[in-house]
Parts: structure tokens; sequence; C-alpha cells
């Protein structure tokens, strides 16, 4: 039975979790970091685990390498380390430790923009602890390497721009051409939002929502593509020329 879970669960975290696209092919620039995965995994009676965590090197600073490769070690244990406790808990409260389903944690990565200053990545971290289906998120990071920190949505843009109103009218013109696949609210959601959720990918700006905040589950994480063109009168001129120059 544990054998059918763990592939189950790896084919449903294969398959259904990772999209597509993140086989875009790379854009031209030389790319702002090396990437390596450490590996780790193990099991026992209440909990297995798979970990692909992001490795940064050949940057500018070796530093900011090193910072970035603490972060997401940090975050994944502390995820991990969690699950792990909690499950433990529940398999020495439960009453047939026979049948018990092991708690499930795979981390995963998909590095989406890797040129130029520009450093994009999402984390998956999906969880399993009982029930028809396990659950994941997606925890976007997008960095400038030159200037060694993350970016926010509104660090891509200037100042005077109207990113925000170009963005909510194409995320509402997406959604009205399958209005089936959203909760009816979906556009007012996105119409109020202050900032979203995004990351790079060479040729769109890729916003998206969390599970179940503008559609079922079923429908996976909504994402709306936005082609940089129709951005580049907003975007700073730093990050345009990146950008749309490789667009």
């Amino acid at each position: 039975m544990k054998w059918v879970l763990r592939i189950a669960l790896i084919l449903y975290f294969l398959f259904v979790i990772v999209p597509e696209y993140v086989l875009a092919g790379p854009v031209s620039a030389p790319p702002a970091a090396q990437v390596d995965i450490k590996k780790q995994e193990d099991t026992n009676d209440y909990f297995q685990y798979q970990l692909n965590t992001p490795q940064f090197s050949g940057l500018s600073s070796s530093s900011f390498a090193e910072k970035l490769n603490a972060y997401y070690e940090t975050n994944i244990q502390t995820f991990k380390k969690k699950l792990k406790k909690d499950a433990k808990q529940a398999y020495e409260e439960t009453q047939d430790p026979a049948s018990f389903h092991p708690y499930v944690v795979n981390v995963d990565h998909k590095v989406t923009y890797n040129a130029g200053p520009l450093l994009s990545l999402y984390v998956v971290y999906y969880q399993y602890t009982g029930g028809a289906h396990g659950m994941y998120e997606w925890r976007p990071d997008t960095f400038d390497i030159d200037k060694k920190k993350e970016l926010a949505l509104k660090d891509l843009f200037r100042k005077d721009s109207n990113y925000m109103e170009v963005i909510v009218q194409h995320v509402k013109e997406q959604i009205e051409q399958n209005p089936n696949a959203y909760f009816p609210d979906a556009a007012a959601q996105a119409e109020k939002a202050t900032t979203f959720k995004f990351f790079l990918e060479p040729d769109h700006l890729v916003i998206y929502f969390p599970l179940y905040e503008i559609a079922p589950f079923a429908a996976g994480i909504p994402q709306f593509r936005i082609p940089y063109t129709l951005l580049s009168g907003q975007l700073k001129e730093k990050y345009a020329d990146a950008l749309v120059g490789h667009s």
C-alpha cells in the first residue's frame, strides 16, 4: 500500500503540479547564476520526503550566493521538520498503526528565468496528510543579481507607470475568455488586488493566484501570462532592456 501511495503522489507531482511551460527554451543572454540541485530523501513508517533544494553559484558575489543557498535550505528544512513532527504525533496517537498512511513532503523548484541581471524561480511545497488529495503551494522569488536583492512586483516598473492597471486589465480579459473555470468573483478579486504573486519567463510576466483563491482546486493554480512587449512602456529601463530585448 505504501509503495502504491508513493508512486501515485510522485506521478501527481510530476504531471499536475509542475506545468509544461517550465520547459521553455533559454534566453540568449548569459545566465545570472549556475543552479544545481541538492537532493535529499528518506522514508519511515509515518513520514516520507523528497527535497530538491536549489544551490546557486557563479554569481559575482559569493556572499550573495551563500545567502540565497541558506535562505532556501532554511525554508525547505523548516517545512519538512514541521510536517515530520506532525506525522510522528499522528502516528503515535493512531489506534491502528498498520493502516496509517505516511505523511508525505515533496519540495521541488523551477527556475523560470535566468539571464543577465535577473533570476526568477518558484519553489513547490507539497504535503499529503491524509484525505482525498494533497495540498501544494508555489513560493516565487525574483532577484536582481547586480543589486543583490529580491524584487517585489513594483520594483520592476517605473514609479510613474500604471502597470497595475495594465496587469489587471489583461488578467480580467483572460478570465473572461473562460469564465466557467473561475469563481464568479474572480475578476473582482483581481480588480481589488494591490499586488500579485509573480515570476518571470523568457517571454512573459506570469501572474498567478494560490489554490482556491479565484478557482476550484481542480483548476490548479490559475496563471496569467502577459507579454513583456505589452509592458515595455511601464518597465524600468534596465529591466525593459533585459526582458523585452530577449522576448
